[in-house]
């Protein structure tokens, strides 16, 4: 039976995901997240509360290997992430029909994580993408306006402060991620915590218009959303939260063979009832 593991302060819960309704905190429950693992002899990081954290912002560039808009577009996110390295968090998500497969480009980089994002957006054109997930889940914005929507949530004091600590069990082929949470503000309605997995270093096709070729057999895909821990909206952890509150949350996971795990990296998205994104941080997955 596959299980979730919720630790937090002052309780220790062990849910078969079968039995999740029960447990505390917890609603809505997709069964096969997280498979099992040998939880014995456990121990978990010494995390000790934050007094401030600083707003980080996840920007979701949506994107396809025939899209031969879409590497200047993430030439773009780079920049960004390049003048606010501590503050922006990229993730590259393939979907729409210029995901498709065929002989040129044989790789399937979509994702059903990826599918439920797109299925969110009230424009379905790429390239597009969400900063934020704000003012609205569905909103898409094109490249030239992810700047303008990023700016001015750089400088908000953050809800919420995150950590993440992710430990590898290469023996087992198995992840156990911890994320802590700390409360600045109080916040109305359930919280959301998912953990998703994006890859680097992908060398496969890629069609990119004005470039010399335009078809690139060897480019490299970075921030490629692979799946999830949780699921893509994730598995709410807290309902009407208030400032000084704390939460430690771990989950096991087992690893995808399919997927470089040195190259890889798990994305925490804590998201409020409306789907917006309070806060968000990205840890490499490290030996």
């Amino acid at each position: 039976m596959n299980r979730l593991i919720q630790l937090g302060y002052g309780m220790t819960l062990l849910c078969g995901v079968t039995f999740l309704p029960s447990c505390d905190k917890l609603e809505n429950p997709v069964t096969g997240l997280v498979p099992n693992c040998d939880t014995a002899g456990l121990v978990l990081p010494p995390f000790i509360p934050l007094q401030s954290d600083i707003q980080r912002v996840l920007v979701e560039d949506y994107t396809a290997h025939q899209c031969g808009n879409c590497p200047t577009a993430g030439l773009l996110l780079s920049e960004l992430v390049e003048d606010h390295p501590n503050n922006v968090v990229p993730l590259a998500i393939h979907a729409g029909g210029l995901a498709a497969t065929n002989n040129a480009y044989p790789q399937d980089w979509t994702s059903p994580e990826g599918d439920v994002f797109w299925a969110d957006l009230e424009v379905q054109a790429i390239p597009i993408g969400r900063v934020n997930r704000r003012p609205t889940q569905a909103t898409s914005l094109g490249p030239e306006e992810w700047e303008e929507a990023l700016n001015p949530l750089l400088s908000q004091e953050p809800d919420a402060g995150l950590q993440l600590v992710v430990n590898r069990d290469d023996d087992n082929n198995a992840l156990f991620l911890h994320t802590h949470v700390t409360w600045f503000e109080g916040l109305s309605g359930p919280v959301r915590l998912s953990l998703l997995i994006a890859e680097n270093q992908i060398i496969a096709p890629q069609l990119w218009y004005g470039n010399e070729p335009e078809f690139v057999e060897d480019f490299e895909h970075k921030h490629m959303l692979r799946g999830s821990v949780t699921g893509a909206k994730g598995l709410v952890i807290a309902d009407n939260p208030a400032a000084g509150d704390t939460q430690l949350l771990t989950y096991c996971y087992e690893w995808n063979d399919a997927w470089d795990v040195n190259a890889s990296e798990i994305i925490a998205v804590l998201t409020n009832e409306s789907g917006n994104v309070i806060q968000t941080l990205a840890v490499p997955i490290v030996e």
